[in-house]
């Protein structure tokens, strides 16, 4: 099978990392893989066996990106395509449309369709939608005019390689300091600013026990940081910028955190837990199905007085946090497959293969 994935991101995130790791387990299982970007500069991140092409995405209705989607896809003749973002959800729908090739759309997080523009891209432009968690499969149950029978819950993958190296470098630091990690871009909907805000509420003995590294950019950075100096927080909070391998971060951190507003099930909490590390995260999203509170992670409710409180009984019973952290690597280790993730991604692209699974 031929595929043509389309990334009109700026910059690496989510849905990019979900797209290189189906993109990599596609063309091991033998198909056929190309991709179309908006920013060059990822095909790098994307690995040197993908061909990639370019068209600028500058709206939804870029004519220079439709007629280059056009020459491509008369070119490649692919058998499907997969749009990861909305910039090219109107654009590639269209092609897909007159052209007569599979288009399906992949989902990352909760969408509401409250408006028509939304019902008309979700229901009429796509063959399927594949989503991530079955919180954002079931938001679509609420619209009688969806057909159910499009929307296709396909878990993430975790890779199986590099899993037991990451286990023996995944060290405590030699100093006494209580460190947490939390990675992800510089947006409100992240949360960054929240857990900062439950920093604040520590008591002052706590703040100094505790180390937070933020690993990010985004739009937030300096929102932040004068949220910080506003809260007195300069020797407890440090914002790493971006970081192409953020693991190093997870190897000498004691917690994982991610206080996000909506998510579909998170590839960077994934790739800590993998790794054994502890986590607290937010009730959003997938989390719940397949997390249990205090046994492999903590899980809270999304405000800065609750997240203050699990902080504060983390830190007086810190034994229990390698039993909750082996907990969690083994959960996800037996929830999320990465060949398990491809071969239903390839069955839902081509129809046939569907209809026999």
């Amino acid at each position: 099978m031929k595929i043509l994935f389309v990334c009109s991101a700026r910059s690496w995130g989510g849905n990019e990392k979900w797209s290189s790791m189906a993109m990599a387990e596609l063309q091991k299982q033998g198909h056929v893989v190309h991709i179309m970007l908006r920013n060059p500069v990822l095909s790098k991140r994307f690995g040197k066996s993908i061909p990639w092409h370019f068209a600028p995405f500058i709206t939804p209705f870029d004519p220079i990106s439709f007629l280059l989607g056009l020459i491509l896809l008369l070119w490649y003749r692919p058998d499907a395509i997969i749009s990861t973002k909305k910039a090219e959800y109107f654009t590639f729908g269209v092609l897909s449309r007159i052209l007569k090739i599979r288009h399906i759309l992949r989902l990352g997080i909760v969408r509401d369709l409250d408006s028509g523009w939304k019902r008309f891209i979700y229901t009429r432009l796509n063959e399927g939608i594949i989503v991530n968690a079955r919180r954002t499969k079931d938001n679509f149950e609420k619209y009688d005019f969806v057909d159910q029978e499009k929307i296709k819950l396909i878990y993430n993958g975790i890779p199986e390689s590099g899993i037991s190296e990451k286990m023996t470098t995944h060290n405590k630091s030699s100093d006494d300091l209580f460190r947490i990690v939390s990675v992800g871009t510089l947006t409100p909907r992240k949360g960054f600013h929240i857990l900062i805000e439950a920093l604040s509420l520590l008591s002052q003995d706590l703040q100094d026990k505790i180390r937070l590294s933020i690993v990010g950019s985004g739009i937030m950075r300096k929102e932040l940081e004068t949220l910080i100096k506003d809260k007195n927080l300069n020797d407890s909070v440090i914002l790493e910028g971006y970081q192409k391998d953020p693991s190093p971060f997870l190897r000498e951190s004691d917690l994982f955190a991610l206080i996000s507003e909506n998510e579909g099930i998170s590839n960077a909490l994934l790739e800590a837990m993998i790794m054994g590390l502890p986590v607290i995260t937010t009730v959003s999203g997938g989390t719940a199905e397949f997390m249990t509170d205090k046994q492999n992670g903590c899980l809270v409710e999304r405000n800065a007085p609750e997240i203050a409180l699990r902080l504060k009984e983390i830190l007086s019973d810190e034994g229990s946090l390698k039993i909750m952290g082996l907990a969690g690597q083994d959960r996800v280790r037996e929830f999320f497959s990465l060949q398990k993730m491809g071969q239903e991604v390839a069955s839902f692209l081509n129809p046939a293969e569907q209809e026999n699974s």
